[in-house]
């Protein structure tokens, strides 16, 4: 009789499971899981043993989690960056591409048009945003309360959802703005 290990049983093992009474099968096929009684006391060198496997196993799991992470962290640059550049080039058809900041700036605001000017041409901007912004065409990187008072925020959570919301358009007019704990200022793209 040809045998499968893992589904059929031999005549051997099958008669033995025959003759088993039905609460014994459980504990005799899981001797391994026994436990050692009440008097059982582990020595050191099983404890040691126990604490490496373990520590070995959670800095295994703990590769693992923090490879996923960076995997999801990744995957969700790259969905930001795909779905920033498709909202660049939808913007870049709306920028007016013959309007420069003059010689020497990287951008210039014109306050009486609201377009905010950089090195790949002008889009438009609203008011608020657009006063913030002239504060950072100075150089060096400017304190964030000063971007608040300018533009009449209501806070500085306001202030950056606004300039998150017109990412797109800087990176369209070749713009963008870098955020330190020292201050933002406007730089090319």
């Amino acid at each position: 009789m040809i045998t499968d290990a893992t589904t059929n049983l031999g005549e051997a093992e099958a008669a033995k499971v025959a003759k088993r009474k039905p609460d014994q099968s459980w504990r005799q096929d899981h001797l391994h899981l026994r436990w050692n009684g009440p008097g059982y006391v582990m020595s050191d060198e099983e404890r040691a043993a126990r604490r490496a496997a373990y520590a070995e196993r959670d800095r295994v799991a703990s590769k693992a989690h923090t490879r996923r992470r960076e995997i999801e962290r990744q995957a969700a640059r790259a969905a930001d960056a795909a779905r920033l550049a498709e909202e660049v080039r939808k913007i870049r058809g709306e920028a007016r591409l013959g309007l420069l900041p003059p010689p020497g700036r990287l951008a210039a605001v014109d306050m009486d048009a609201l377009l905010l000017i950089g090195p790949l041409g002008a889009v438009g901007c609203g008011a608020a945003l657009l006063r913030s912004l002239a504060v950072l065409m100075g150089k060096g990187r400017h304190p964030v309360p000063a971007l608040v008072a300018a533009g009449s925020w209501k806070d500085e959570a306001a202030l950056q959802t606004a300039v998150e919301a017109f990412r797109p358009r800087l990176a369209a007019i070749g713009l963008r703005l870098c955020r330190r704990k020292l201050g933002w200022r406007l730089t090319s793209a």
